[in-house]
Protein backbone atom coordinates (compact mmCIF):
# COMPACT_ATOMS: atom_id res chain seq x y z
CA UNK A 1 0.00 0.00 0.00
CA UNK A 2 2.23 2.75 -1.28
CA UNK A 3 1.46 6.79 0.09
CA UNK A 4 1.66 9.79 -1.99
CA UNK A 5 2.65 11.99 0.38
CA UNK A 6 6.77 11.57 0.54
CA UNK A 7 6.54 13.62 3.98
CA UNK A 8 5.88 10.54 6.04
CA UNK A 9 8.40 8.91 4.52
CA UNK A 10 10.60 9.72 7.62
CA UNK A 11 7.99 8.78 10.26
CA UNK A 12 6.85 5.32 8.36
CA UNK A 13 8.79 2.67 6.94
CA UNK A 14 8.17 -0.33 4.25
CA UNK A 15 7.17 -3.96 5.69
CA UNK A 16 5.91 -6.87 4.84
CA UNK A 17 3.46 -8.87 6.82
CA UNK A 18 5.92 -11.67 7.01
CA UNK A 19 8.07 -8.90 9.18
CA UNK A 20 5.33 -8.18 11.74
CA UNK A 21 3.60 -10.99 12.52
CA UNK A 22 3.77 -14.72 12.44
CA UNK A 23 1.25 -17.01 12.28
CA UNK A 24 -0.21 -20.08 13.98
CA UNK A 25 -1.66 -23.42 12.05
CA UNK A 26 -5.41 -24.16 13.67
CA UNK A 27 -4.41 -27.72 14.39
CA UNK A 28 -4.83 -27.90 18.07
CA UNK A 29 -8.08 -25.81 17.61
CA UNK A 30 -10.29 -27.43 15.41
CA UNK A 31 -13.78 -28.26 16.78
CA UNK A 32 -14.36 -31.97 16.47
CA UNK A 33 -17.64 -32.27 17.26
CA UNK A 34 -20.63 -30.80 14.07
CA UNK A 35 -23.20 -30.39 17.21
CA UNK A 36 -23.55 -26.71 17.34
CA UNK A 37 -26.00 -24.99 20.13
CA UNK A 38 -26.49 -21.11 20.91
CA UNK A 39 -26.48 -22.43 24.48
CA UNK A 40 -23.21 -24.07 24.35
CA UNK A 41 -20.42 -21.30 25.32
CA UNK A 42 -17.42 -21.67 22.96
CA UNK A 43 -18.32 -19.64 19.25
CA UNK A 44 -16.71 -21.66 16.51
CA UNK A 45 -15.50 -19.42 13.50
CA UNK A 46 -14.58 -18.67 10.13
CA UNK A 47 -13.11 -15.61 8.57
CA UNK A 48 -16.10 -15.57 5.94
CA UNK A 49 -18.69 -13.50 6.61
CA UNK A 50 -20.43 -15.98 8.67
CA UNK A 51 -17.83 -15.74 11.11
CA UNK A 52 -19.55 -17.47 13.90
CA UNK A 53 -20.83 -20.99 12.83
CA UNK A 54 -22.32 -22.08 16.20
CA UNK A 55 -21.13 -22.81 19.24
CA UNK A 56 -19.67 -25.84 21.35
CA UNK A 57 -19.30 -27.61 24.47
CA UNK A 58 -16.00 -29.48 23.70
CA UNK A 59 -13.87 -27.69 26.54
CA UNK A 60 -10.37 -28.33 24.63
CA UNK A 61 -8.45 -26.75 22.00
CA UNK A 62 -10.06 -23.12 22.90
CA UNK A 63 -7.65 -20.32 21.49
CA UNK A 64 -7.35 -17.72 24.11
CA UNK A 65 -3.94 -16.25 23.06
CA UNK A 66 -6.05 -13.18 22.51
CA UNK A 67 -6.38 -10.79 19.93
CA UNK A 68 -5.80 -12.82 17.18
CA UNK A 69 -6.60 -12.43 13.63
CA UNK A 70 -7.88 -15.62 11.77
CA UNK A 71 -7.14 -15.54 8.22
CA UNK A 72 -8.73 -17.75 5.38
CA UNK A 73 -5.73 -19.59 3.79
CA UNK A 74 -7.80 -19.45 0.10
CA UNK A 75 -10.36 -16.45 0.31
CA UNK A 76 -8.08 -14.02 2.42
CA UNK A 77 -10.60 -13.37 4.13
CA UNK A 78 -9.86 -12.00 7.85
CA UNK A 79 -11.87 -11.84 11.29
CA UNK A 80 -10.38 -10.09 14.45
CA UNK A 81 -11.25 -11.60 17.32
CA UNK A 82 -11.05 -10.60 21.26
CA UNK A 83 -12.95 -13.82 22.63
CA UNK A 84 -11.95 -17.27 23.07
CA UNK A 85 -12.85 -19.49 20.09
CA UNK A 86 -12.09 -22.95 18.36
CA UNK A 87 -12.00 -23.25 14.75
CA UNK A 88 -14.20 -25.41 11.92
CA UNK A 89 -11.57 -24.88 8.73
CA UNK A 90 -7.98 -26.64 8.86
CA UNK A 91 -7.38 -23.71 5.99
CA UNK A 92 -7.64 -21.43 8.68
CA UNK A 93 -4.21 -19.42 9.63
CA UNK A 94 -3.91 -17.54 13.02
CA UNK A 95 -1.83 -14.32 13.30
CA UNK A 96 -0.31 -12.24 16.23
CA UNK A 97 1.78 -9.11 16.32
CA UNK A 98 5.28 -10.78 15.96
CA UNK A 99 6.51 -7.59 18.58
CA UNK A 100 3.81 -5.83 19.95
CA UNK A 101 6.08 -3.17 20.91
CA UNK A 102 6.61 -2.37 17.32
CA UNK A 103 3.37 -3.30 15.40
CA UNK A 104 0.08 -3.13 16.58
CA UNK A 105 -2.59 -6.12 15.97
CA UNK A 106 -5.46 -3.52 14.94
CA UNK A 107 -3.72 -1.46 13.02
CA UNK A 108 -2.30 -4.46 10.75
CA UNK A 109 -5.66 -6.00 10.41
CA UNK A 110 -7.05 -2.59 9.20
CA UNK A 111 -4.32 -2.62 6.76
CA UNK A 112 -4.92 -6.38 5.76
CA UNK A 113 -9.00 -5.38 5.43
CA UNK A 114 -7.57 -2.45 2.80
CA UNK A 115 -4.88 -4.84 0.77
CA UNK A 116 -5.73 -5.70 -2.65
CA UNK A 117 -5.41 -9.00 -3.18
CA UNK A 118 -6.96 -11.32 -6.42
CA UNK A 119 -7.70 -15.03 -5.41
CA UNK A 120 -9.70 -17.14 -7.38
CA UNK A 121 -7.56 -20.30 -7.92
CA UNK A 122 -8.20 -23.03 -4.72
CA UNK A 123 -4.67 -22.86 -3.14
CA UNK A 124 -3.30 -21.22 -0.31
CA UNK A 125 -2.06 -17.91 -0.35
CA UNK A 126 -0.39 -16.89 2.98
CA UNK A 127 3.26 -18.21 2.58
CA UNK A 128 3.36 -17.92 -0.94
CA UNK A 129 2.48 -14.70 -1.19
CA UNK A 130 0.19 -12.72 0.71
CA UNK A 131 2.77 -12.57 4.16
CA UNK A 132 5.45 -10.75 1.35
CA UNK A 133 3.13 -8.00 0.50
CA UNK A 134 4.46 -4.48 1.61
CA UNK A 135 2.25 -2.23 3.66
CA UNK A 136 3.58 1.40 5.32
CA UNK A 137 3.69 1.39 8.82
CA UNK A 138 3.95 4.48 10.73
CA UNK A 139 5.06 4.75 14.51
CA UNK A 140 3.49 2.50 17.24
CA UNK A 141 1.43 5.48 18.85
CA UNK A 142 -0.06 6.56 15.67
CA UNK A 143 -0.74 2.76 14.76
CA UNK A 144 -2.73 2.78 17.89
CA UNK A 145 -4.27 6.20 17.74
CA UNK A 146 -5.76 5.22 13.79
CA UNK A 147 -7.14 1.51 15.41
CA UNK A 148 -8.79 3.68 18.09
CA UNK A 149 -10.12 6.06 15.21
CA UNK A 150 -11.33 3.23 13.70
CA UNK A 151 -12.70 1.08 16.38
CA UNK A 152 -14.76 4.06 17.41
CA UNK A 153 -16.30 4.06 14.12
CA UNK A 154 -16.82 0.07 13.77
CA UNK A 155 -18.99 0.73 17.03
CA UNK A 156 -21.48 2.39 15.44
CA UNK A 157 -21.68 -0.09 12.60
CA UNK A 158 -22.18 -2.61 14.83
CA UNK A 159 -24.49 -0.81 17.05
CA UNK A 160 -26.78 0.20 14.05
CA UNK A 161 -26.43 -3.47 12.93
CA UNK A 162 -27.58 -4.89 15.91
CA UNK A 163 -30.27 -2.16 15.59
CA UNK A 164 -31.14 -3.75 12.16
CA UNK A 165 -31.35 -7.23 13.55
CA UNK A 166 -33.68 -6.17 16.11
CA UNK A 167 -36.18 -4.43 14.23
CA UNK A 168 -36.49 -7.06 11.27
CA UNK A 169 -37.18 -9.48 14.52
CA UNK A 170 -39.59 -7.56 16.06
CA UNK A 171 -41.11 -7.81 12.47
CA UNK A 172 -41.18 -11.50 11.99
CA UNK A 173 -43.19 -11.46 15.35
CA UNK A 174 -45.45 -8.66 14.38
CA UNK A 175 -46.31 -10.51 11.08
CA UNK A 176 -46.55 -13.79 12.51
CA UNK A 177 -49.60 -12.25 14.76
CA UNK A 178 -51.11 -9.81 12.19
CA UNK A 179 -51.60 -12.56 9.86
CA UNK A 180 -53.06 -15.30 11.94
CA UNK A 181 -54.78 -13.62 14.23
CA UNK A 182 -55.69 -10.01 13.02
CA UNK A 183 -56.61 -7.10 14.86
CA UNK A 184 -59.26 -7.36 17.56
CA UNK A 185 -61.22 -11.18 16.65
CA UNK A 186 -61.97 -13.44 18.50
CA UNK A 187 -63.39 -16.10 16.50
CA UNK A 188 -60.98 -18.40 14.17
CA UNK A 189 -61.02 -21.36 11.54
CA UNK A 190 -58.52 -23.16 10.59
CA UNK A 191 -57.50 -23.19 6.57
CA UNK A 192 -55.00 -24.99 4.24
CA UNK A 193 -52.53 -22.18 5.15
CA UNK A 194 -52.87 -22.10 8.96
CA UNK A 195 -55.27 -20.10 11.29
CA UNK A 196 -56.76 -17.36 10.21
CA UNK A 197 -59.88 -15.07 11.71
CA UNK A 198 -63.20 -16.27 11.07
CA UNK A 199 -64.34 -13.46 8.49
CA UNK A 200 -61.30 -13.54 6.73
CA UNK A 201 -61.54 -14.71 3.47
CA UNK A 202 -58.22 -16.64 1.37
CA UNK A 203 -58.08 -15.85 -2.25
CA UNK A 204 -55.79 -16.89 -5.11
CA UNK A 205 -53.88 -13.81 -6.39
CA UNK A 206 -55.15 -15.21 -9.75
CA UNK A 207 -58.76 -13.31 -8.53
CA UNK A 208 -57.16 -9.73 -7.46
CA UNK A 209 -54.47 -9.78 -9.59
CA UNK A 210 -54.79 -7.28 -13.15
CA UNK A 211 -51.97 -9.21 -14.70
CA UNK A 212 -48.64 -11.21 -13.65
CA UNK A 213 -45.57 -10.71 -16.17
CA UNK A 214 -41.73 -10.44 -16.02
CA UNK A 215 -39.31 -9.02 -17.51
CA UNK A 216 -37.54 -9.34 -20.91
CA UNK A 217 -34.39 -11.45 -21.33
CA UNK A 218 -31.71 -9.19 -23.44
CA UNK A 219 -31.85 -6.25 -20.72
CA UNK A 220 -27.47 -6.21 -19.98
CA UNK A 221 -27.29 -4.50 -23.68
CA UNK A 222 -29.40 -1.51 -22.50
CA UNK A 223 -27.67 -0.69 -19.39
CA UNK A 224 -26.63 3.11 -19.01
CA UNK A 225 -25.01 5.58 -16.73
CA UNK A 226 -28.20 7.18 -16.92
CA UNK A 227 -31.95 6.54 -17.70
CA UNK A 228 -34.87 4.52 -16.21
CA UNK A 229 -33.81 2.80 -12.95
CA UNK A 230 -33.72 -1.54 -13.58
CA UNK A 231 -34.71 -3.27 -10.68
CA UNK A 232 -32.78 -6.59 -10.38
CA UNK A 233 -33.17 -9.52 -7.72
CA UNK A 234 -30.45 -7.74 -5.30
CA UNK A 235 -32.67 -4.65 -4.96
CA UNK A 236 -35.50 -7.13 -3.11
CA UNK A 237 -35.31 -8.00 0.45
CA UNK A 238 -37.58 -10.68 2.29
CA UNK A 239 -37.30 -8.50 5.29
CA UNK A 240 -38.85 -5.31 3.74
CA UNK A 241 -41.00 -3.96 0.87
CA UNK A 242 -38.52 -1.27 0.83
CA UNK A 243 -36.33 -0.77 -2.94
CA UNK A 244 -32.76 -0.84 -2.20
CA UNK A 245 -31.11 1.77 -4.44
CA UNK A 246 -27.65 1.24 -2.87
CA UNK A 247 -26.81 -0.83 -5.77
CA UNK A 248 -28.63 0.42 -8.62
CA UNK A 249 -28.30 0.18 -12.59
CA UNK A 250 -30.11 2.33 -15.29
CA UNK A 251 -31.56 1.72 -18.63
CA UNK A 252 -31.61 3.50 -22.07
CA UNK A 253 -34.83 2.73 -23.25
CA UNK A 254 -34.74 4.65 -26.56
CA UNK A 255 -35.79 2.66 -29.81
CA UNK A 256 -35.85 -0.12 -27.24
CA UNK A 257 -39.69 -0.76 -28.39
CA UNK A 258 -41.50 -4.18 -26.67
CA UNK A 259 -38.35 -4.89 -24.84
CA UNK A 260 -39.83 -2.84 -22.40
CA UNK A 261 -43.18 -4.15 -21.68
CA UNK A 262 -42.22 -4.07 -17.91
CA UNK A 263 -42.70 -0.37 -16.82
CA UNK A 264 -44.15 -0.47 -13.28
CA UNK A 265 -46.83 1.51 -12.08
CA UNK A 266 -46.83 3.05 -8.10
CA UNK A 267 -48.56 -0.08 -6.21
CA UNK A 268 -46.96 -2.28 -8.70
CA UNK A 269 -45.38 -5.27 -6.16
CA UNK A 270 -42.37 -7.11 -7.61
CA UNK A 271 -41.01 -10.62 -6.53
CA UNK A 272 -37.65 -12.22 -7.43
CA UNK A 273 -38.45 -15.85 -9.54
CA UNK A 274 -35.27 -17.29 -9.80
CA UNK A 275 -32.25 -17.63 -7.54
CA UNK A 276 -33.28 -16.59 -4.16
CA UNK A 277 -36.98 -16.93 -4.68
CA UNK A 278 -39.30 -15.05 -2.58
CA UNK A 279 -37.78 -10.99 -2.52
CA UNK A 280 -40.08 -8.39 -2.08
CA UNK A 281 -40.65 -4.92 -3.29
CA UNK A 282 -43.54 -2.62 -3.61
CA UNK A 283 -43.10 0.13 -6.08
CA UNK A 284 -43.66 3.99 -4.92
CA UNK A 285 -43.25 7.17 -6.09
CA UNK A 286 -39.45 6.58 -6.59
CA UNK A 287 -40.42 4.23 -9.43
CA UNK A 288 -42.85 6.05 -11.81
CA UNK A 289 -39.78 5.69 -14.97
CA UNK A 290 -38.41 1.77 -13.85
CA UNK A 291 -38.27 -1.44 -15.77
CA UNK A 292 -37.86 -5.16 -14.42
CA UNK A 293 -35.23 -7.60 -15.21
CA UNK A 294 -36.34 -11.08 -16.37
CA UNK A 295 -35.75 -12.60 -12.79
CA UNK A 296 -38.84 -10.27 -11.81
CA UNK A 297 -42.34 -10.82 -11.64
CA UNK A 298 -44.58 -7.70 -12.17
CA UNK A 299 -48.32 -7.97 -10.25
CA UNK A 300 -50.50 -5.24 -10.78
CA UNK A 301 -54.08 -5.57 -8.78
CA UNK A 302 -57.24 -5.29 -10.18
CA UNK A 303 -58.91 -1.50 -8.66
CA UNK A 304 -60.29 -2.27 -5.42
CA UNK A 305 -60.03 -5.33 -4.53
CA UNK A 306 -56.80 -5.48 -2.17
CA UNK A 307 -54.24 -3.16 -0.77
CA UNK A 308 -50.97 -4.02 -2.40
CA UNK A 309 -48.81 -2.48 0.45
CA UNK A 310 -51.17 -5.12 2.45
CA UNK A 311 -50.12 -7.96 0.36
CA UNK A 312 -46.37 -7.06 -0.26
CA UNK A 313 -46.50 -7.28 3.77
CA UNK A 314 -48.09 -10.66 3.22
CA UNK A 315 -45.47 -11.89 0.73
CA UNK A 316 -42.62 -11.64 3.00
CA UNK A 317 -44.72 -13.65 5.79
CA UNK A 318 -43.45 -17.40 6.57
CA UNK A 319 -46.68 -18.85 5.03
CA UNK A 320 -46.48 -16.82 1.86
CA UNK A 321 -42.92 -17.66 1.52
CA UNK A 322 -43.90 -21.41 2.33
CA UNK A 323 -46.19 -21.04 -0.70
CA UNK A 324 -43.62 -19.44 -2.84
CA UNK A 325 -40.58 -22.26 -2.28
CA UNK A 326 -43.48 -24.92 -2.76
CA UNK A 327 -44.31 -23.73 -5.89
CA UNK A 328 -42.40 -25.03 -8.28
CA UNK A 329 -45.47 -26.23 -11.32
CA UNK A 330 -43.62 -25.09 -14.37
CA UNK A 331 -40.80 -23.83 -12.85
CA UNK A 332 -36.82 -24.30 -13.72
CA UNK A 333 -34.57 -25.24 -11.09
CA UNK A 334 -34.58 -23.02 -9.20
CA UNK A 335 -36.97 -20.54 -10.64
CA UNK A 336 -40.45 -20.05 -9.93
CA UNK A 337 -43.42 -19.79 -13.27
CA UNK A 338 -45.36 -17.19 -13.46
CA UNK A 339 -48.35 -19.77 -13.23
CA UNK A 340 -47.43 -20.46 -10.29
CA UNK A 341 -47.30 -17.11 -8.59
CA UNK A 342 -50.44 -16.61 -9.78
CA UNK A 343 -51.61 -20.05 -7.34
CA UNK A 344 -50.33 -18.33 -4.35
CA UNK A 345 -52.89 -18.06 -1.62
CA UNK A 346 -53.69 -14.63 0.38
CA UNK A 347 -55.63 -14.40 3.31
CA UNK A 348 -57.83 -11.15 3.00
CA UNK A 349 -59.76 -9.02 5.52
CA UNK A 350 -61.65 -5.85 5.10
CA UNK A 351 -60.17 -3.13 3.44
CA UNK A 352 -60.13 -1.09 6.62
CA UNK A 353 -58.15 -3.83 8.47
CA UNK A 354 -56.00 -4.11 5.95
CA UNK A 355 -54.73 -0.78 5.98
CA UNK A 356 -54.64 -1.14 10.01
CA UNK A 357 -52.13 -4.25 9.11
CA UNK A 358 -50.39 -2.32 6.48
CA UNK A 359 -49.52 0.94 8.39
CA UNK A 360 -48.24 -1.11 11.63
CA UNK A 361 -45.71 -3.03 9.57
CA UNK A 362 -44.92 -0.30 7.02
CA UNK A 363 -43.80 1.98 9.87
CA UNK A 364 -41.16 -0.57 11.28
CA UNK A 365 -40.23 -0.96 7.36
CA UNK A 366 -39.43 2.35 7.70
CA UNK A 367 -37.35 2.21 10.68
CA UNK A 368 -35.13 -0.71 9.02
CA UNK A 369 -34.96 1.51 6.23
CA UNK A 370 -33.59 4.45 7.96
CA UNK A 371 -30.95 2.38 9.92
CA UNK A 372 -30.37 0.99 6.86
CA UNK A 373 -29.40 4.35 5.04
CA UNK A 374 -27.72 5.47 7.97
CA UNK A 375 -25.50 2.09 7.81
CA UNK A 376 -24.47 3.00 4.41
CA UNK A 377 -23.12 6.21 5.66
CA UNK A 378 -21.34 5.22 8.64
CA UNK A 379 -19.37 2.51 6.11
CA UNK A 380 -18.50 4.87 3.43
CA UNK A 381 -17.46 7.10 6.34
CA UNK A 382 -15.47 4.10 7.33
CA UNK A 383 -13.61 3.63 3.94
CA UNK A 384 -12.70 7.11 3.29
CA UNK A 385 -10.95 7.05 6.70
CA UNK A 386 -9.14 4.00 6.47
CA UNK A 387 -8.04 5.52 2.84
CA UNK A 388 -6.89 8.74 4.21
CA UNK A 389 -5.12 7.33 7.80
CA UNK A 390 -3.89 3.56 6.47
CA UNK A 391 -2.32 5.63 3.38
CA UNK A 392 -0.51 8.71 5.82
CA UNK A 393 -2.39 11.22 3.58
CA UNK A 394 -3.77 12.18 6.87
CA UNK A 395 -1.96 12.03 9.63
CA UNK A 396 -3.38 11.96 13.44
CA UNK A 397 -1.57 13.23 16.84
CA UNK A 398 -0.10 10.43 18.51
Amino acid sequence: METKNNKINKFWKGVTFEDVMVFERPDNYIVKSSVYSDAMPTPVLTANKSFILGYTDEDFGVYNNLPAIIFDDFTTDSKYVDFPFKIKSSAIKILKSKNADVADLKFLFEVMKLTKFPTGNHKRYYISQYQKQTINLPPLKEQQKIAEILSVVDEDIEKTKATIKATEKLKRGLMQELFTRGIGHAKFKQTNIGIIPDSWELVPLSRIRDFVTSGSRGWAKYYADEGSLFIRVTNLSKKTTAIDLSDVKYVSVKNVGEGLRTKVKIGDIVISITADLGRIGLIDERFSDAYVSQHVALVRFKAGHVLPEYVAEYFQSVTAQIQFLGSNEGATKQGLSLISVEKIIIPVPDIVEQEKIAEILSSVDEKISINKKLLAKQTELKKGLMQDLLSGNKRVQS
